[in-house]
């Protein structure tokens, strides 16, 4: 019965990492999987120095300077030096930075409502029931792995 119940979870597990990697290609044409985690720790923790951003996404600060430097190219993010601390630079998202990341989250709420679309009213009672008992049961995800998946 276990191995049921895993087995099951297993197969949605990967259904709804399809509706994650559908909800961010279109973005990729745009961005690379590294851009768009900076982009995502911006929009949702807001203007960041850039050793507490490379810190947040794990990357060392020269890498991190050449992925602001290509979000900056494209218009995605930008850097300003802080009045008070010259040495000290914060990068913030732009607007189109923040209507990318805004978009792929939209994508990704369609493809999952669509999906439960599909359901019964009683199967979709048993899904949310389901996954309010899942997410009890698993805690809060590291936000380290929800930014490897650009979430």
């Amino acid at each position: 019965m276990h191995d049921d119940v895993t087995a099951a979870t297993l197969v949605a597990s990967r259904a709804l990492l399809g509706h994650v990697a559908r909800s961010l290609a279109p973005a990729l044409t745009e961005v690379t999987v590294p851009q768009f985690r900076a982009l995502v720790v911006l929009a949702s923790s807001g203007p960041q120095r850039m050793g507490d951003l490379a810190e947040r996404i794990g990357i060392h600060p020269s890498t991190l300077t050449r992925t602001i430097e290509r979000l900056d190219h494209g218009g995605w993010t930008v850097r300003a030096e802080v009045p008070d601390n010259r040495r000290e630079v914060r990068v913030d998202l732009t607007e189109r930075g923040a209507e990318l990341v805004a978009t792929v989250t939209a994508r990704r709420r369609t493809l999952i409502a669509e999906t439960l679309a599909s359901l019964s009213p009683e199967e979709r009672e048993a899904v949310r029931v389901g996954m309010e008992a899942f997410a009890r049961a698993a805690g809060e995800p590291d936000p380290q792995d929800l930014l490897e998946l650009g979430m």
